[in-house]
C-alpha cells in the first residue's frame, strides 16, 4: 500500500494533479469570495428588512396611539354636554387603559426586537398619558361637584395636543427612517450588482492568471522540446533539453534527452563504421589499382616479351655472322690502322646490339627460380659489397638499416640480388655528384620489405607510371629494360615493387621532405612462388 509521502510525490509529479490543483485553487478562492460577498449582502439585506419590519410596526403603533389619544377627549366632551357620568367615566378609563396597553406594546422588545425608538417613545409618552388620565378624572370630578372644569379641560386638551404632536413627530421620523432604509436597500441591491460584476471580473482575471501559470508550465517545456527537435533536425546532437519539472513533461524531456544520446551514440558508431569502411574501401581501391597496374604491366611485359623473343631470335644469327666476319677482316687488314679503327667501331656497335638482344632474350624468358630459405640481410650486404667500388668512385655514402626480426624468406637469392643490382645502379646513376644511399629491411603486414632510398633529383610525376615499361629510359645509352626485368622477377616471387619520389618542384608545390627516390621491394613472408618455364 502506498504511503502518504509516495502519494504526495506521485501527485507532485503528475501534470493532471497540477491542473486539478490549479482549478481547485480557482474554485476555492472564488467560493471564498462569493461566500463572503453573499454573506455580507444577505446579512445586510436581513438587517434592513428587520429594521423595516420593526419600524413599520412602530409606525403602526404610533398611528394607533394617535387615534386612541384623539378618542380620550370624546367621553369628556359627552359628559360635559350632559351625558351620564358613570358611562362616560367608564369609557374614559377604558380609553386610557387602551392607550396604556398600546404604549406598553410599542415598548415591548417582543414586537420590535432590539430597536430603541419604540422604547424611547414609550418612556416619553408614559408621563403624558398619566397626566391625561389624572386631569381627565379631575374634569369629571369638578363637573360632578358642580364646578366649572373649563380651565382644567383646556389644560387636558393641551396635554393631549402635546402627546399628539409628539406622536406626529415620531410618525414623521419613522417614515423618514423607512425611506432611508428603502434607499439603503436599493443601494445594497446596486452594490450587489457591482460586486457581482467585480466578482465576475476577478474570477475571470484569477482564472486567466492561474491558467496562464499552468499553461506556462506546459508550454515553456513543450517549446523547449520543439526547439530541441529543430536543433536535432539541423544535426546538433549535442543539444539537450533542460529538465526542470518533475512531471510528465519532465519525463518527456528526459526521454527526449535519452533518445538524443542514443541517436548520438548510434551516429558516432555509424561515423566510425563509415570512416572504417571508407578506409577499407580506400585501401581496397589502392590494392585493386595496384593489382590492375600490376596486371596491365604483366600483360604489357608478356606482349613485349613475346615480341622481344621473336626479334632476338631473328637478329641473333645475323649479328653473330657479322661479328665473325668483322673479326676475320680485322685480322686480314692488320697493317691498315685507319681501316682497323673503323672495323673496331663496327665491332663495338655490333657487340652493343648483341648485348641488347641478350637483354631482350633475358627479359622475354621466364627462368626457373631456385627458391630456398634466404637471409635478406645477407643478400643486401652481398649486393652492396659488389657495388662498393662504384659507390666510392661516385662519392656516395651507403647506410644499412637492416632488421634482425625478419625470418628466412623463401626466394631465389641470385634473382633478388639481380633486382637489387639494377636498383642500386639506377640510384648511383641518379647521384653523379655524390649523395646518400640508405638500404633497410623491415616487416610490413605479412610482407618482407627491402627499402632503397637515394638523395638524387627524384623522378617527375608525369613519368613515374612509365618507369617499368620496357625500353623506356631517360639515360643516354640505356636500354630501358633494367626495371622491367626487376619488376618481372619480383612478380615471379609473388611480391611487387613500389616507387615514391619527390623532386624539387614537388617540394616547392607544398610537398614535405627532401628530393629523392624510395624503392620498396616486397616479398611475401609465406612464399607464393610462380615457377616459370
Amino acid at each position: 500500500m502506498a504511503t502518504w509521502a509516495e502519494i504526495q510525490s506521485r501527485l507532485g509529479r503528475s501534470l493532471a494533479a497540477k491542473l486539478i490543483l490549479g482549478f481547485l485553487v480557482i474554485a476555492l478562492l472564488e467560493g471564498i469570495f462569493l461566500g463572503a460577498v453573499s454573506f455580507y449582502l444577505l446579512r445586510r439585506s436581513t438587517a434592513i428588512n428587520r429594521q423595516l419590519e420593526e419600524i413599520s410596526l412602530s409606525l403602526e403603533a404610533t398611528r394607533s396611539l394617535g387615534l386612541n389619544l384623539a378618542q380620550l377627549s370624546q367621553p369628556l366632551d359627552e359628559y360635559l354636554l350632559g351625558a351620564e357620568y358613570v358611562r362616560t367615566i367608564a369609557e374614559f378609563r377604558g380609553a386610557v387603559t387602551t392607550v396604556r396597553s398600546d404604549l406598553q406594546s410599542c415598548g415591548s422588545a417582543f414586537c420590535h426586537g432590539a430597536a430603541k425608538e419604540p422604547q424611547q417613545m414609550a418612556a416619553t409618552l408614559a408621563p403624558l398619558i398619566a397626566e391625561v388620565q389624572e386631569k381627565g378624572i379631575a374634569v369629571f370630578e369638578q363637573k360632578r361637584a358642580g364646578n366649572d372644569p373649563t380651565r382644567l379641560r383646556e389644560d387636558l386638551q393641551s396635554v393631549i395636543s402635546v402627546a399628539r404632536s409628539l406622536m406626529d413627530k415620531m410618525s414623521l421620523a419613522l417614515s423618514q427612517r423607512i425611506g432611508s432604509l428603502r434607499r439603503e436597500s436599493a443601494e445594497v441591491g446596486q452594490r450587489a450588482i457591482a460586486l457581482f460584476f467585480l466578482f465576475t471580473f476577478l474570477s475571470v482575471a484569477l482564472t486567466a492568471a492561474v491558467a496562464f501559470a499552468v499553461a506556462r508550465q506546459i508550454t515553456v517545456p513543450v517549446r523547449q522540446l520543439l526547439l530541441g527537435t529543430r536543433r536535432i533536425k539541423e544535426g546538433d546532437l549535442d543539444h539537450r533539453v533542460a529538465v526542470e519539472a518533475r512531471d510528465e513533461i519532465g519525463d518527456l524531456a528526459e526521454s527526449f534527452n535519452a533518445m538524443v544520446r542514443t541517436l548520438k551514440d548510434y551516429k558516432d558508431r555509424i561515423d566510425e563504421y563509415s570512416r572504417s569502411l571508407e578506409e577499407k574501401v580506400r585501401l581496397r581501391t589502392e590494392e585493386l589499382k595496384k593489382a590492375q597496374e600490376s596486371l596491365l604491366q604483366s600483360e604489357k611485359l608478356a606482349s613485349i616479351g613475346l615480341l622481344a623473343s621473336g626479334v632476338a631470335h631473328e637478329l641473333n644469327n645475323p649479328l653473330t655472322s657479322i661479328l665473325m666476319n668483322i673479326n676475320l677482316l680485322m685480322e686480314e687488314v692488320g697493317g691498315n690502322a685507319e681501316l682497323q679503327r673503323e672495323l673496331k667501331h663496327i665491332s663495338d656497335d655490333a657487340l652493343r646490339c648483341k648485348r641488347i638482344i641478350d637483354d631482350l632474350r633475358d627479359f622475354s624468358r621466364r627462368h626457373e627460380l631456385d627458391v630456398r630459405p634466404s637471409d635478406l640481410g645477407e643478400v643486401v650486404r652481398k649486393t652492396l659489397g659488389l657495388i662498393k667500388h662504384q659507390l666510392e668512385l661516385h662519392g656516395i655514402a651507403a647506410r644499412q638499416e637492416l632488421s634482425s626480426e625478419i625470418p628466412l624468406i623463401a626466394c631465389d637469392p641470385d634473382r633478388i640480388q639481380q633486382v637489387l643490382m639494377n636498383v642500386f645502379v639506377n640510384a648511383i646513376q641518379a647521384m653523379p655528384q655524390g649523395g646518400s644511399l640508405t638500404v633497410g629491411t623491415a616487416l610490413r603486414e605479412g610482407l618482407a620489405e627491402i627499402t632503397i632510398r637515394d638523395t638524387g633529383p627524384g623522378i617527375p610525376k608525369k613519368i613515374q607510371n612509365r618507369i617499368f615499361d620496357p625500353f623506356f629510359t631517360t639515360k643516354p645509352g640505356g636500354t630501358g629494360l633494367g626495371l622491367s626485368i626487376a619488376y618481372r622477377i619480383m612478380e615471379e616471387h609473388g611480391g611487387g615493387v613500389e616507387i615514391e619520389s619527390l623532386t624539387v618542384e614537388d617540394i616547392g608545390n607544398g610537398g614535405q621532405g627532401s628530393p629523392g627516390t624510395t624503392v620498396r621491394l616486397l616479398l611475401p613472408v609465406t612464399a607464393r612462388i610462380s615457377h616459370g618455364g
